[in-house]
């Protein structure tokens, strides 16, 4: 009778917690969790282990990494768009297609995309410089990240509409914490949700366009072997599994096309943004960088020697992604039991890594609200926290890191570093507005900021 009474009497907090989750997932963050190296809550059917400490995270995700899948909520709420890509596949179907990609962003490699990042960036800097005004820079960083990706992959952005297919993006994630929330609560997959119909045609438009892009491209072979660009469409269609020599089906790099369109366009899109807003805000740290960028980038540039000697920039990037990390949670399922901290995980439970919280961690950080690029420096004299890998983690962890990242970095200053050479950008907004999941933490408004060219 006690359990009974426990259960009605939690359904309040429960309920407070699923408007959270439904309005913001990351409000719904419990408060212990900026404090606290593990923290447990019930919602609905859920059992939620939330792990916020370095070494209970490495535990979690690398230890016990063959007990962990990304779980049915990731697959329902991006499987639609994405299909059972990189960043969607399990097990041994995960493991080949990793084994094949890894290739194609090696680091020696990143270079072969430079020139695309440049001649994008140097398209959207014209634009920007003949109107002026104010603009929504993050809308103006998911256009330009969104025709740099597709030319990278294409290598022809005349061939495709990039701008319709951000948008036709952005539509369907947006829709996507509804099934997020629809998973929390066991209800079924069919149930029609707010979104739902439009998120599912914009997916199945995306999917559409991919896989022309690759039937025109598999022609262009046939017609012309060996003369292939060296995009990612090409490098997708050459990869192989190491072990066995299998490449992949059609239908495959689709999902996988996908997969890099919305890891390398959105979450790069708004670290910019956030960093310009606050590098806006911070006149002092923002005069640094020009400084630094004045010296280095000379010539046509930025090469890869340049943008690597880019010190004080990169760590301006890095501490804004601590602050507000493009994919701010990473949630796994058990599916073989296991225990943390002698707290038993059995299977079915889900894992938090709420990488928002863990940037601002009290225990890992000091004046973790504070920005401060200098925290990034070795000999500043600040306490950072001893296992970097598992205490900052805007790319992930373990093996299922995002392969991307050093191409999203190079993106990321490549961008920075020209646009802050040329131009000055000036918040309009009062205040930063705050974060707001949808899969990505975008602003929950959109952030309005003046252009000037810079003397």
């Amino acid at each position: 009778m006690s359990a009974l009474l426990n259960k009605f009497a939690s359904l309040p907090s429960q309920l407070q917690m699923m408007r959270a989750t439904m309005r913001n997932p990351v409000e719904a963050l419990p408060e212990a969790v900026f404090h606290e190296r593990l923290v447990e809550r019930r919602l609905a059917r859920q059992h939620i282990i939330y792990v916020c400490a370095p070494d209970l995270i490495r535990e979690a995700l690398v230890t016990n990494s063959n007990r962990l899948d990304k779980g049915e909520g990731l697959r329902r709420a991006i499987g639609p768009g994405l299909g059972d890509g990189l960043l969607t596949a399990e097990g041994t179907h995960w493991r080949w297609q990793r084994q094949a990609l890894a290739p194609v962003f090696r680091a020696n490699g990143i270079g072969a995309f430079l020139p695309a990042m440049v001649r994008g960036t140097r398209r959207c800097l014209e634009d920007l410089t003949q109107k002026g005004g104010i603009v929504a820079i993050d809308d103006v960083m998911m256009r330009l990240t969104g025709r740099i990706i597709v030319e990278t992959m294409l290598s022809a952005p005349e061939a495709i509409d990039a701008d319709a297919m951000a948008r036709n993006l952005g539509v369907f994630l947006h829709q996507t914490r509804w099934s997020i929330l629809g998973d929390l609560l066991g209800t079924p997959e069919w149930l029609p949700h707010p979104g739902k119909t439009r998120g599912l045609a914009a997916a199945q438009a995306l999917r559409n366009e991919a896989m022309q892009q690759i039937a025109a491209r598999r022609e262009l072979l046939v017609q012309n072997t060996g003369q292939a660009p060296d995009d990612l469409l090409t490098r997708l269609l050459a990869a192989k599994d190491p072990e066995t020599g299998r490449m992949m089906h059609d239908s495959e790099i689709v999902d996988n096309l996908l997969t890099f369109l919305t890891a390398g366009h959105e979450t790069t899109a708004l670290a910019l943004a956030w960093t310009f807003d606050r590098l806006g805000r911070h006149p002092e740290i923002l005069r640094e960088v020009e400084r630094e960028i004045d010296t280095i980038l000379t010539g046509d540039g930025p090469t890869m020697k340049q943008l690597d000697s880019l010190d004080l920039t990169r760590n301006v990037l890095r501490e804004s992604m601590r602050l507000t990390p493009p994919a701010p949670i990473i949630i796994r399922e058990v599916t073989e039991a296991f225990s943390l901290e002698g707290v038993r995980l059995e299977k079915g439970t889900r894992l938090v890594v709420p990488i928002y919280a863990l940037h601002r961690h009290r225990s890992l950080w000091e004046a973790p609200e504070i920005f401060d690029p200098t925290r990034f420096v070795a000999q500043a004299g600040h306490s950072r926290p001893q296992d970097d890998r598992y205490a900052y983690m805007p790319f992930g962890a373990g093996p299922r890191i995002c392969i991307g990242a050093r191409f999203a970095e190079t993106e990321a200053l490549t961008i920075l570093a020209m646009t802050l050479k040329r131009l000055t950008l000036t918040p309009e907004l009062r205040v930063t507005p705050p974060g707001k999941m949808e899969i990505t933490l975008r602003p929950a408004e959109p952030l309005l900021m003046s252009v000037k060219r810079r003397n």
